[in-house]
């Protein structure tokens, strides 16, 4: 699909793929009846139990539309009202109905060739949709870019199948979105490519960690090349950690959407590998799970937060 200016057509391969509905190519709207672009989405809903037996009752925070269905932040807190859970929970609706053609929605784009936007070469992030979490004492993560990749993205053999990216932001909105689209690397401007890439210093990030590159709008992402699924081993879940400007900007787990649909697990989870340090004293979630629950909801969950102190010259 090409855009070029206010018109836009649709690719053959694109429709050879199939279609879905979009509104404008723009992100989709909430259900609380504004764009979720920003902090007038944020309306903390009634306690929402959530079906997933060993959590605790979430409360819905946000939601937004994904195909007939909704993507949601969610959370739970202990007694001293300091994070618990962090959710985002994607409904049976949107599983069965997840947008395929185009691939990306148009909303990470360069236009390389200067012939228009192509929706399946110029573009990156598949489909978007941006949620906010609330601002609960010590917790460092402002929002949630939720990201469904129905082909998967590079490196090959690695993340190259269809699968979900839950980017948990440290950064301020406003901020990432300063992070440019450029021809370099996943579409990213080529300057702030070079920002992108800048080294965390030692103590904020765990040994040895590297790959796979910068993506515009997002930042560098850095995984652990000694686990699956980048040495070779099955892409079920995994963990990465974004950087901007040598600072660890956001953290992201990524889960193949086959693996979710096939093994349907009831709870899947798994140890975050954390830094040495970290610059910005909060709590911090230490296990990362995927349950699929009998109704074919999908809830994944930052889990077992403990708090941790930035050193002095943080």
């Amino acid at each position: 699909m090409k855009i070029s200016g206010r018109r836009a057509r649709w690719s053959l391969l694109g429709l050879a793929c199939g279609t879905t509905a979009l509104i404008g190519l723009a992100p989709m709207v909430s259900a609380l009846g504004t764009p979720a672009t920003g902090p007038a989405t944020r309306a903390a809903g009634a306690g929402a139990a959530e079906d997933g037996g060993d959590l605790p009752a979430l409360t819905l925070f946000n939601k937004v539309s994904l195909g007939d269905g909704f993507v949601q932040t969610l959370y739970a807190t202990d007694d001293t009202n300091h994070p618990k859970v962090l959710a985002v929970k994607v409904d049976a609706a949107a599983m069965k109905t997840l947008p395929t053609t185009p691939t990306n929605d148009g909303q990470t784009c360069f236009d390389k060739d200067n012939n228009g936007i192509d929706l399946e070469t110029d573009c990156a992030s598949g489909h978007e949709r941006d949620l906010w979490f609330p601002k609960l004492p010590g917790l460092p993560f402002q929002w949630m870019m939720f990201d469904w990749q129905r082909n998967g993205h590079g490196p090959s053999h690695v993340f190259d199948k269809p699968h979900f990216d839950f980017h948990f932001f440290m950064q301020d909105f406003t901020e990432r979105n300063k992070i440019r689209t450029g021809p370099c690397n996943l579409v990213i401007n080529c300057d702030d490519e070079k920002t992108a890439m800048k080294p965390v210093p030692e103590q904020f990030m765990p040994p040895g960690w590297g790959m796979p590159g910068a993506a515009g709008r997002m930042g560098n992402h850095i995984i652990d090349p000694n686990a699956a699924p980048a040495n070779g081993g099955p892409f079920t879940q995994a963990f990465a950690y974004g950087t901007w400007d040598g600072h660890v900007t956001y953290w992201e787990p990524v889960v193949n959407k086959d693996w979710i649909t096939t093994e349907k697990p009831a709870k899947a989870c798994q140890p975050i590998t954390q830094a040495p340090e970290v610059e910005t004293t909060g709590y911090y979630p230490t296990q990362m799970c995927t349950r699929y629950s009998t109704a074919g909801d999908v809830t994944f969950t930052l889990e077992n937060f403990t708090s941790r102190t930035a050193p002095d010259n943080a």
